[in-house]
């Protein structure tokens, strides 16, 4: 009889986990197939792999890179090393660190917890892919920056007496800070976990909880005197990208009413009547720096969905780890209550990860130019004169070898009042103004700014959906 009703009340789960699964699967089957960028930031940021491999300077005034840490052009180069100038290559390697993240998750959460809970863990980790503009099949930084944080954090968290360990964990938090500048919250988390937790709270404890950050702001100091390019690029311009404070409660308020789980871990936590554990402690802590950030994060001029990656991240470790709670409340009702009860609880895992399903099916049925893409590299290719894509810089440069500007970086590079200017900047006009041919791409990112800066006659010839 207890077995019948443990089956009935996990049946909706399984239900739900098959759903994950296929979702998933069919995901990666379109991502990680177009062998095209899949986005213009796509294509404009392999091109700063390229260059770095071509020995061409990456970081330099007259130059405006991307907005992410230094070692994701570093990964994408090393990874054209390998496989060549192949777009698909370097997504595919920038998933495996995604994937690695959420094995790493289900890994901590359940490790002396069954296969069925590591796999519903698995796949709730990779069902916010769902909630982040599919960032765990782009070439972005966001996923390996996660996980190197994490890893970091683990080694800081395990207990020690091993200099070397925490050693190498801060020098994870610098490499997940390098990737990616918001994943230097994660270095916060050991401060704020000594504050929230510690009784008596001792100074002796304090000092050395603060030593990830202290080592990433050093480090973002000696970059500041070693290279100022460098640090204009990560810090200086994303610092000046405007923030709208009047978003934050709507996101707030966004954030937690379309994550239920969240809610359902929360009130797991508060009705149990046993002691928050460690690890619980933790994600505790983890979400009190983590959420902040991401809200910040989402509500800068241009910030997107992927933005909320991190607080997804852990309010959805708040869930798996009180998934033995959930089981033995469900357990404890009767089997029809346990069955309805557990209904209700896979309608929200439903509501948290599928939400925005209409705008995913959106960004994987947008065609991405790829029986197009092809016919313009050749067509560039047999041009005279100097020829010109910038809105997808790939595109000459497969043609003629053309190291591109990119609009969407030297907007980003010259903001106006933390906006993108309403003129294009003198970079990419003089680009334009020299080149014989421009080949223009439409794609779901307008840049009415570029068009209207085209040069008239000639000069216009191709254009191509992307």
């Amino acid at each position: 009889m207890e077995n019948n009703r443990a089956f009935v009340s996990r049946l909706p789960f399984l239900v739900v986990l098959v759903i994950l699964a296929l979702a998933t699967i069919c995901a990666a089957a379109v991502q990680l197939s177009d062998r095209v960028p899949l986005s213009p930031w796509e294509s404009a940021v392999v091109m700063e792999a390229v260059r770095l491999n071509a020995g061409l300077p990456v970081y330099e005034t007259a130059h405006a890179t991307h907005m992410y840490g230094p070692l994701l052009t570093v990964l994408l180069a090393g990874v054209f090393q390998v496989f060549g100038f192949n777009v698909l290559a370097a997504r595919i390697v920038m998933s495996g660190f995604a994937f690695a993240l959420a094995i790493l998750l289900s890994a901590i959460f359940c490790s002396a917890k069954s296969r069925a809970c590591w796999g519903m863990a698995l796949l709730l980790f990779l069902g916010i892919n769902f909630r982040t503009n599919l960032i765990f099949f782009s070439t972005q930084a966001d996923g390996v920056a996660a996980l190197l944080a994490i890893v970091a954090l683990y080694f800081w968290a395990t207990p020690k007496s091993s200099l070397l360990l925490s050693l190498a964990s801060i020098a994870l938090f610098l490499c997940a800070t390098l990737c990616k500048q918001t994943s230097a919250a994660f270095a916060l988390i050991p401060f704020v976990y000594t504050v929230m937790w510690r009784r008596p709270l001792q100074l002796r404890e304090l000092v050395p909880a603060l030593a990830p950050t202290i080592s990433i702001l050093l480090a973002l100091a000696a970059i500041r005197s070693i290279w100022p390019q460098m640090f204009a690029a990560m810090v200086t311009i994303p610092a000046s990208i405007k923030v709208y404070p009047e978003r934050a409660f709507n996101v707030s308020l966004y954030l937690f009413a379309t994550f239920p789980i969240f809610l359902i871990a929360l009130w797991s936590i508060w009705r149990s009547r046993h002691a928050i554990t460690p690890l619980e402690r933790w994600i505790l802590s983890a979400l009190v720096v983590l959420i902040p950030i991401s809200i910040w994060t989402i509500c800068k001029s241009g910030g997107g969905y992927n933005s909320l990656l991190f607080a997804y991240l852990a309010m959805t470790a708040l869930f798996v780890a009180r998934l033995d709670g959930i089981f033995g409340w469900l357990r404890s009702l009767s089997t029809q209550r346990s069955f309805v009860a557990a209904i209700a609880i896979a309608l929200a895992i439903l509501a948290s990860f599928f939400l925005q399903f209409d705008q995913t099916v959106a960004l994987l049925s947008v065609r991405h130019g790829d029986e197009k893409y092809d016919t313009a590299v050749a067509l560039a290719r047999h041009l005279d004169g100097v020829v010109v894509s910038p809105q997808d810089p790939t595109i000459v440069y497969r043609a003629k070898n053309y190291f591109g500007r990119s609009p969407f970086f030297e907007l980003d590079t010259n903001a106006v009042n933390g906006n993108w200017p309403n003129e294009l900047p003198m970079a990419i006009l003089q680009e334009l103004q020299q080149a014989d041919r421009v080949i223009a791409v439409r794609s779901y990112v307008p840049t009415p700014v570029f068009e209207n800066s085209l040069p008239a006659g000639d000069s216009i010839k191709f254009q191509f959906q992307n």
